[in-house]
């Protein structure tokens, strides 16, 4: 081997060594982000919980069903994202998470949204893995950014389409939509987003460029997720994940 050809394989492996610890480096901070985010909601929980287990009853004695139901949706959504059991979950326990979250957005909105979900009675791709807190998020930033300075119909709806390999959920809403440039620069920031880096254009929120690289760095490069819209019409945003079942 020639002097040449050594300092090539070595600069090789020293590139390979610096690349495996920023995905190992990135993928801890991440972790630490999500568990600082727990550890920010875990005021007593077990408190939480009863507090709201004796809300929900005495709305049952005072019948006062909309109260409870609301209350036990509370409780159900706040364990959910408390909870430290796994990072990992099924998309239907995804799924339920979202049923909570509305059921409490239903209640602040005076009941403005329809949601749609649609995917194979048939098929077991609810029982697929995905990161936990993929898809409520999404749900939110539909809410904060496209419904509440639009007037009229709220409808969002979630699609779910199995390949033989791969996944592809789709969550579309009504909004009020994002400009061309506003949507590049986003998309562009979900495509880039380096937690090692301080993030300019803050203003573009965290949530998808963070659900992005945490889909990329369980399942690979060529997943993850993608945003387009139309101003005035609605947005969508696409996720691509592998066609992997729950073995728990």
């Amino acid at each position: 081997m020639t002097q040449k050809q050594l300092d090539k394989l070595i600069a090789e492996q020293v590139e390979k060594s610096r690349q495996e610890f920023v995905a190992n480096l990135q993928t801890e901070l991440i972790n630490k982000q999500i568990t600082l985010t727990s550890l920010q909601n875990q005021i007593n929980p077990h408190f939480l919980y009863n507090a709201l287990e004796s809300l929900r009853g005495r709305a049952i004695l005072d019948n006062a069903p909309a109260i409870a139901d609301m209350a036990q949706a509370l409780a159900r959504y706040f364990r959910y994202n408390i909870s430290s059991k796994s990072d990992i979950v099924t998309i239907r326990e995804e799924l339920d998470n979202i049923g909570n979250y509305m059921k409490i957005q239903q209640f602040r909105f005076n009941n403005r949204f329809h949601i749609d979900i649609r995917h194979d009675p048939d098929d077991d791709v609810l029982d697929a893995i995905i990161p936990k807190l993929t898809l409520q998020p999404i749900l939110e930033n539909s809410i904060h950014h496209g419904f509440e300075r639009k007037l009229g119909d709220a409808n969002i709806r979630i699609e779910i389409v199995r390949t033989r390999k791969n996944i592809n959920i789709l969550i579309s809403d009504n909004g009020i939509g994002i400009s061309k440039e506003k949507l590049k620069m986003l998309n562009e920031r979900i495509e880039h987003f380096d937690l090692l880096k301080q993030e300019e254009n803050q203003h573009l929120g965290l949530a998808l460029p963070n659900i992005n690289k945490r889909l990329k760095l369980l399942f690979g490069d060529e997943y993850g997720l993608h945003v387009s819209s139309i101003e005035g019409v609605g947005t969508d945003v696409e996720l691509h994940i592998p066609y992997v079942i729950n073995n728990r």
